[in-house]
């Protein structure tokens, strides 16, 4: 059995370097446009599935590996639109809870 060292990785790039900053102060993007941003990625790649998964049901297209990645894009797209949204109900939630 052969092991495969770890490679080190690369750092992660803080949100404001990656231009992901929600601060208004310092023109960086809002929240509302992430939120929308990761909805139309979402109807994107439902759309490339749907079109890959007819395309192959109708014998167009045999491409079984292309279609299960798409698919598989397609999922993890609406569980990250639907983990997004549930962090931000309940740091809603949280907030509201503050007293003052």
């Amino acid at each position: 059995m052969v092991i495969v060292p770890i490679s080190s990785m690369n750092p992660m790039t803080s949100i404001t370097q990656s231009g992901l900053d929600v601060s208004k102060s310092s023109g960086g993007v809002p929240f509302s446009d992430i939120l929308e941003n990761a909805l139309k990625d979402v109807r994107e790649t439902q759309e490339v599935a749907k079109q890959d998964s007819y395309e192959l049901a109708m014998g167009t297209s045999d491409n079984l590996a292309g279609v299960m990645i798409n698919s598989a894009k397609a999922a993890t797209a609406i569980e990250m639109a639907v983990q997004l949204t549930t962090r931000a109900v309940s740091a809603y939630k949280e907030i509201m809870q503050m007293q003052v």
